[in-house]
C-alpha cells in the first residue's frame, strides 16, 4: 500500500522529533559530567571566597549571601554545597590553615637552613606590609576571636590548623622533641599575639603598632 503524502509527512515528522530527543540526552549526559565537576570546583571557590572574608571582616560579619553573591553563585545554591553557616565555617578555616601552613612550609624549604627559613618568616610576618595584607594573612591572627565564639567544628578547625604551624615550627628547632615543642609554641605565640596588637592599635596609634612589630622581630631574630 503506497503512503500517502500526510503519512510521509507524519513519519518525517515522528524521525525528526526522535533524533532531536537523542540528541538532548547526549547533550544531559555530558552535562551531567560536567555539572558534576563543576560542583568540585564552586564548592572549592566558595571555601576560598569564605575563608578570605572571615579572615578580612569576621564570621559574624560576613552573611552566607554574601559569601555566595561574592562567589558569583545564588544564595539558594548554598545548600547544595553545605548543611550550614557553621559546616562551612569549620572548613573554611580549615582551607585557609592548609593553604598557609603549605607556604609557610615552602619558605623553609627555600630558605636553605632552618635558622635562615627562621629569620625569613619572622621578617615577614612582622612586617607592616603583611600586618595592612588586603588578604587578611595568617588564619592564626586573623581568626581566633571567631574561634572562640564558635562551636566545636570550628574549634576544631582551629586547633587543627595550629598544630600544623607548630610541627612545622618544631621541625626546625634544636633539642629534644618536647624542647622543640615548646620552643615552637613560644615562637608562634610572639608571632600571632604582635601581630594581632599590632593590627587592634593601627588606626589609633601608628607609631605603637610598628614599635610592637619591630621589637619583638628583633628579640626573636637574636
Amino acid at each position: 500500500m503506497m503512503m500517502t503524502i500526510i503519512d510521509m509527512l507524519t513519519l518525517t515528522m515522528m524521525t525528526v522529533i526522535i533524533v532531536k530527543r537523542a540528541i538532548c540526552f547526549s547533550r544531559g549526559a555530558d552535562h551531567m559530567r560536567l555539572t558534576g565537576e563543576q560542583a568540585k570546583q564552586n564548592r572549592q571557590l566558595i571555601l576560598e571566597t569564605a575563608s578570605r572574608m572571615f579572615k578580612l571582616h569576621g564570621m559574624e560579619d560576613v552573611s552566607v549571601a554574601d559569601i555566595m553573591k561574592q562567589s558569583g553563585f545564588t544564595h539558594g545554591g548554598f545548600y547544595n554545597h553545605f548543611n550550614s553557616k557553621e559546616e562551612l565555617a569549620a572548613e573554611a578555616v580549615a582551607c585557609a590553615f592548609e593553604n598557609s601552613a603549605q607556604r609557610l612550609s615552602e619558605k623553609f624549604a627555600s630558605a636553605g637552613s632552618p635558622q635562615k627559613g627562621f629569620e625569613k618568616v619572622i621578617a615577614e610576618y612582622l612586617s607592616p606590609a603583611y600586618r595592612d595584607s588586603s588578604t587578611g594573612g595568617c588564619p592564626a591572627a586573623a581568626l581566633p576571636a571567631d574561634a572562640a565564639r564558635n562551636g566545636k567544628e570550628v574549634q576544631t578547625a582551629f586547633a587543627g590548623g595550629i598544630e600544623s604551624y607548630l610541627d612545622i615550627f618544631a621541625a626546625g628547632m634544636d633539642g629534644n622533641k618536647q624542647e622543640a615543642r615548646q620552643q615552637a609554641v613560644a615562637l608562634l605565640s610572639s608571632l600571632v599575639g604582635s601581630l594581632m596588637l599590632s593590627r587592634a592599635v593601627k588606626k589609633s596609634n601608628p607609631k605603637l603598632s610598628d614599635e610592637l612589630l619591630s621589637s619583638v622581630r628583633k628579640q626573636l631574630c637574636k
